[in-house]
């Protein structure tokens, strides 16, 4: 299927582009930006945003469904100075949800 017709992305592409990126150890999280950047590619008029979303969404929890290997990241900076507020404004403890997982920063 088509995903962006400016660009010639099919959802074949966004899935392959994922099995790239998770496969790396620090690999980041999920975003358009994301997979846009591993395609080399950029946003052109952003109509195929949504599908690009839901597209990236539904490929991410079908290989999470096949039990693909995943060695997803993330950083959560904080600001020592102001007593562990992270630098986006949320507490240091709140849940962070990824699909298919639950993680609570700093927690077991």
């Amino acid at each position: 299927m088509i995903v962006c017709s400016c660009l010639c992305i099919t959802d074949g592409d966004i899935e392959r582009a994922l099995r790239e990126i998770l496969s790396q150890p620090d690999a980041p999280l999920l975003t358009p930006g994301v997979v846009y950047r591993h395609l080399e590619k950029r946003m052109v008029c952003c109509g195929c945003s949504t599908l690009a979303v839901s597209t990236i969404y539904e490929k991410f929890a079908k290989l999470v469904d096949l039990g693909f290997p995943l060695f997803a990241s993330a950083t959560f900076a904080t600001d020592d100075a102001q007593g562990g507020s992270r630098c986006d404004g949320r507490n240091s403890g709140q849940i962070v949800a990824i699909p298919g997982k639950v993680i609570v920063p700093g927690g077991n």
